[in-house]
């Protein structure tokens, strides 16, 4: 699985030279032999999975820290890699014909197998650090494919609002694989997995639970953070079929499936899943309904998917789980194919509007059939899966443990607008009067990849019962180990007359009248336009805008390009956290010195004082130089004599260092710099600073002072300097040999200080010329 995840890296990294050379449309199916070969590759694994339940990959990376390249593939994991490795074979071979000879089609190819690839490592990575980094990797690639069109402005705000969204959550996700980590003591899935009652049990519990599900539904695009989602619209059509269908936006819907075992069967989890879930379902269709760009409205009703998902991951019971891994499947194939086949119509018709569109289904007739089985399947009509899906929920949602009602109520009503949205998708672009410009059906290898999926869809329809025993048993049994049991009964057409079966007539009807009078439905729901307008998005845009207006502040009054400024700004914010740092801790009495003070030291005090006194009332900054170079001398005497003649050496080079750089500066000056006299006010401030860091420093000095000193560093390079480095000047060979890297690292530093310094020298000395 190490083997797979690399190669497509590696893949991606090769794709932008070899476009360079290879022009034919046959590279989109050689392209797509990578994705298909790993669907066969885990397509074996599904005898495995049926006898052993997980298979367990494990490669040493970071041991110290617990971080592993482990991958985990057990039922769950199985079915997510099997569809983003088939649909992603699909859509490969779609973008070919879709995007044609765009110019930046290796990039493109390079971005979705990145994209490909991160997403497998999401749903495969048995090391939770692992899982973050490809999850981050899914937000930094899907930032590049909804921007892929990077001259638009609407395209890159677009992409930096799904950016900023689900990095917040992918920081919530960290913060909750951190705590994870504390309370069981490893980053190990399947460990944490066994582990359930461990963290049921814990006191951050719903710290972890809400840290998750924030992670979860910023991925996922739940209410409140779903409006990034329509925005990703901006990307090409095959980026939004492949992240609606089986990639990104399914991300959040993993985790909430992975974490079922540990962080399910409590109240929490089912009463804040179910209504997040329901009202995300029904956001997303009542957007849904006012939309009449084609794109925009499958990305609602995606939405509306997601929020279903959510809603049903929040049972414990196994028909539900059922369902929702049957839905897992069924969305994925029919959103796939639907995305693909808006593409076709777009491409021969210039145009994504539903008013503009009519009377194409003599002039499309491929694009036309996959558009029907795809909007069956989303309306949930029978014989196909839909049907079975919402059978089965309006059957647990009757026998709800919390609010079985209203649950039932919001179900019928969302399940009832998009069958309506599935006829909508059929009708208004295929029927009525003729088209007043000639079309014709879109290019084969547009259309296959949605045919496929239609003819499986209706294949997967008439055989649930060997689809449930060979991948949905298994995922099910992934989500819910301890209620699992082997069952089919559920996955068949007729239950008998049950409540059940008169709720989906009901469905059915009422999406029959809610087309009939979508008018007056848009018209009702207008109503609600206030939440719309002054929701999430309208919070989300207030917030950049307040940031920017944080940022000009800042900019003005902080960054205001005195270096004085600076210096208060960053000694004062010094001393304050060191002081309430040293002041909270406990323990820190009787600090007490007893100095020794002879001739030579009351000398250098006085030259100190003296000199750093005298810097307060120059008029001139030469002046000021001399009396600060005279202040560092001083200090350099302290330290030869202190017996430290190295550092009294650094402090002399230093400080005539800076003597002569400034000179310099200075030099090219006509006149010199007057020092600017500043108010009594910022005096005493400037004065206040001083001290305080002063005293601050004096006193952790003999706190320090006080404590044990540690010998056993002195002592090992006493013993090893001329042994091991073969050097007798201890200090040399500690900074030459057992602190190479640091001291290189110096160096560099100083080296890049002079280059700086030249820089801006030589730029004076030219302007000055000219």
């Amino acid at each position: 699985m190490l083997l797979a995840i690399l190669s497509g890296f590696l893949i991606a990294v090769l794709i932008p030279f070899a476009m360079n050379s290879l022009k034919s449309r046959w590279v989109s199916w050689l392209l797509a032999l990578f994705p298909a070969s790993l669907f066969i590759y885990f397509a074996k694994f599904i005898s495995k999975i049926m006898r052993e339940n997980n298979s367990i990959e494990n490669t040493p990376w970071i041991e110290i820290l617990g971080v592993n390249f482990s991958f985990y593939l057990d039922g769950l994991s199985l079915l997510f890699a099997l569809l983003i490795t088939g649909i992603g074979a699909l859509i490969v071979i779609y973008s070919w014909s879709y995007l044609g000879n765009h110019r930046y089609l290796g990039r493109f190819y390079s971005y979705l197998f990145i994209f490909m690839v991160s997403m497998l490592g999401v749903v495969l990575a048995n090391n939770l650090i692992l899982l973050f980094i490809f999850w981050e990797l899914t937000t930094l690639s899907s930032y590049l494919l909804i921007g892929f069109d990077h001259e638009r402005l609407v395209a890159r705000k677009a992409a930096l609002q799904g950016l900023f969204v689900t990095t917040a959550g992918g920081l919530a996700l960290l913060s909750a694989i951190i705590l994870l980590g504390i309370q069981t003591g490893t980053y190990d899935m399947h460990t944490i997995i066994q582990g359930e009652d461990l963290l049921r049990d814990s006191s951050l519990y719903p710290v972890i639970l809400t840290l998750i599900l924030a992670g979860a539904f910023t991925k996922s695009a739940q209410v409140p953070f779903h409006f990034w989602l329509p925005g990703a619209m901006q990307g090409p059509t095959p980026i939004s079929a492949y992240l609606h269908s089986a990639t990104m936006v399914k991300a959040g819907i993993y985790l909430l499936a992975r974490f079922h075992p540990v962080l399910g069967h409590t109240t929490l989890w089912y009463v804040t899943l179910t209504s997040v879930g329901g009202l995300t379902m029904l956001t997303g269709v009542i957007k849904a309904m006012k939309q009449s760009d084609i794109k925009a409205l499958l990305a609602y009703t995606t939405i509306t998917a997601l929020g279903s998902l959510v809603f049903l991951l929040a049972s414990d019971q196994e028909k539900v789980i059922k369902a929702a891994m049957v839905f897992l499947l069924a969305h994925a194939m029919y959103k796939a194919a639907l995305f693909m086949a808006t593409g076709d119509l777009q491409y021969r018709t210039g145009t994504y509007d539903l008013n503009k569109l009519h009377g194409l289904y003599k002039t499309m007739p491929v694009t036309f059939g996959i558009v029907c089985i795809a909007s069956a399947s989303m309306s949930g009509l029978p014989p196909l899966l839909g049907y079975y899906v919402k059978e089965l929920v309006y059957e647990a949602n009757l026998a709800a443990p919390i609010a079985a009602p209203l649950l039932t109520v919001v179900v019928v009503l969302s399940n009832m607008m998009m069958a309506a949205l599935g006829f909508i998708l059929v009708i208004k672009p295929f029927f009525g009067k003729k088209p007043t410009v000639q079309v014709s059906e879109a290019d084969p290898q547009m259309w296959v990849g949605g045919i496929l999926l239609a003819v499986l869809t209706i294949i997967f329809s008439f055989i649930p019962k060997n689809l449930y025993e060979t991948i949905i048993a298994m995922a099910v049994k992934a989500v819910i180990p301890d209620n699992y049991r082997l069952g089919v009964e559920e996955l068949t057409l007729w239950h008998g007359l049950t409540p059940s079966f008169v709720l989906s007539l009901i469905t059915i009807l009422g999406a029959l009248i809610v087309y009939f009078r979508r008018k007056q439905v848009r018209a009702i729901l207008a109503f609600l336009s206030p939440w719309f307008i002054f929701g999430p998005s309208y919070l989300y845009a207030r917030s950049l805008n307040g940031i920017a207006w944080l940022a000009h502040w800042q900019t003005q009054w902080v960054q205001c390009g005195l270096l004085r400024v600076y210096m208060i700004i960053t000694l004062l914010t010094t001393t304050l956290v060191l002081y309430t740092a040293f002041f909270s801790q406990t323990g820190i009495t009787n600090i007490t010195l007893t100095p020794t003070f002879n001739g030579i030291s009351f000398f250098l005090v006085f030259w100190l004082i003296a000199s750093a006194s005298s810097t307060l009332w120059v008029k001139n900054y030469l002046s000021g130089l001399v009396f600060l170079g005279l202040f560092g001398m001083g200090m350099a005497l302290i330290f030869l004599v202190n017996g430290a003649p190295d550092v009294a050496m650094t402090q002399v080079l230093v400080e005539t260092l800076i003597v002569i750089v400034v000179v310099l500066n200075f030099y090219r000056q006509s006149p010199l710099p007057v020092i600017v006299q500043e108010g009594l006010k910022i005096s005493i401030l400037r004065a206040i600073i001083a001290l305080s860091i002063g005293l601050l420093i004096t006193v952790l000095m003999i706190d320090v002072i006080k404590s044990p000193f540690d010998y056993s560093s002195s002592e090992y390079f006493i013993k090893n300097s001329l042994v091991h480095a073969h050097g007798k000047n201890i200090v040399n060979v500690i900074l030459v040999d057992f602190r190479a890297i640091d001291t290189l690292g110096e160096i560099l530093v100083v080296a890049l200080a002079a280059l700086g310094i030249y820089g801006l020298l030589h730029g004076k000395f030219d302007k000055v010329k000219q």
